[in-house]
């Protein structure tokens, strides 16, 4: 039976209906277990690519752990990945291990997340991204690192693949491997969490660690629950595909309304003396990258401050700062001016795009990503992020007017 407009809306309001009845029992649930106390949560660890999940992750691989459990959760993980010949008898787990300095055209050195290794010289290199974004030529970098013998993965949320400028000319299933925290992990931390059924701290520890993977994967704690939506959708399947074929359409949408509100409370405030401020947003923020420029007519063409995301804007975790391509500008002669003004390099990142960047809002949290469609808390986070913007417009200001490039033969 094939349904019209009138039918469709009416089944899509059902379908939400139902869902959002179904995730509010969920939510019940989660209260009655106590599963929203969750001590990474509240001691705002989510998105920590090292000192929370690395962390979590190494202890558990680590033959010499803490858990007591000797090789048994590596030995689980290696089957999880369907990954033989690694000796458990000598294995070792190494967080942020070095290969050497980076050197871009050997196409080698760096850190590598989690890196294991045996007496054989067989070796792991896990990259491990959240919502950090890839480094150049990172990926091509590890896997030339004892090329013979190691084997490298790509861990993300949902299994994604690495960037070009990461990857180069890797191929996928040969030179490196996906896995997801989604799937790969959670799976792995089952099996684990069944092996410490008796030893009530750890286990607990893994649960909660489980719950939070849930949450960022956004994935239902309750299995029952998620068999109850999973029906729902298969009843409701072409109104189901209709709103998904548009909730990007949607976040685009009040993304750029966000990014327009941001904009525009800036350039009020700072031409409130001076009228050199102006801004734009990108035309088409399901491109990766694409944002918020803010420019001074005082500053030459190539220095901006920006406020974009990882990849989307608006599904990833957003940063801001001070746009100068190191092969254009001057990156000492950028900070030393700017440190007259009360800039501390402690205080911020830089790459070779960014001589100054800092993370802000996380939209690749589903719950904050949801204060996009309320017009009360969409206004607390423009506020929140317009002032940190202006605060660093300011401090650039002055230092950066007619700032020079760097020559080139």
């Amino acid at each position: 039976m094939s349904l019209n407009k009138e039918d469709i809306l009416y089944t899509s309001k059902n379908l939400l209906r139902d869902v959002k009845r179904t995730l509010k029992d969920q939510e019940e649930i989660k209260n009655l277990k106590g599963e929203n106390f969750n001590v990474f949560s509240i001691l705002k660890m989510e998105s920590k690519e090292n000192g929370t999940h690395s962390a979590f992750l190494g202890e558990l691989l680590n033959p010499k752990g803490s858990h007591n459990f000797k090789s048994v959760f590596l030995g689980l993980f290696l089957q999880q990945l369907g990954f033989e010949g690694l000796e458990l008898s000598s294995a070792e787990v190494v967080l942020e291990y070095s290969l050497g300095f980076i050197d871009d055209k050997a196409k080698t050195g760096g850190r590598v997340d989690i890196y294991i290794k045996d007496a054989t010289n067989k070796t792991i290199c896990i990259e491990n991204k959240i919502y950090a974004t890839d480094q150049n030529l990172q990926i091509k970098r590890y896997s030339n690192h004892n090329k013979e013998n190691n084997t490298v993965y790509y861990l993300t949320l949902t299994g994604e693949e690495p960037s070009d400028w990461s990857k180069d000319d890797l191929a996928i299933n040969e030179d490196y491997h996906c896995i997801s925290y989604r799937k790969t992990i959670i799976e792995w931390l089952e099996l684990c969490l069944k092996e410490a059924a008796d030893q009530p701290i750890l286990r607990e520890s893994i649960k909660q660690y489980i719950i939070l993977l849930k949450k960022l994967t956004n994935q239902l704690s309750d299995d029952k629950m998620e068999k109850e939506i999973k029906d729902i959708i298969k009843a409701n399947y072409k109104s189901a595909k209709t709103i998904s074929d548009n909730i990007e359409a949607v976040e685009v949408e009040y993304a750029s309304l966000y990014l327009m509100e941001i904009g525009e409370m800036v350039i009020t405030k700072l031409n409130e003396t001076e009228s050199i401020w102006s801004f734009s947003v990108g035309n088409d923020l399901t491109t990766s990258w694409s944002g918020l420029n803010i420019y001074n007519e005082k500053w030459i063409e190539g220095l901006k401050v920006q406020l974009q995301g990882n990849s989307k804007i608006h599904t990833s975790q957003n940063k801001y700062g001070l746009i100068a391509y190191n092969e254009s500008f001057s990156r000492e002669l950028i900070h030393k001016k700017l440190k007259k003004a009360g800039f501390s390099e402690l205080e911020w990142s830089s790459n070779m795009y960014w001589a100054c960047y800092n993370n802000v809002t996380n939209f690749g949290d589903i719950e904050v990503r949801t204060d996009l469609f309320n017009d009360k808390t969409r206004a607390k986070l423009v506020e929140q992020v317009a002032g940190r913007i202006i605060e660093l417009c300011i401090l650039c200001d002055e230092p950066l007017r007619n700032f020079p490039k760097i020559e080139t033969k």
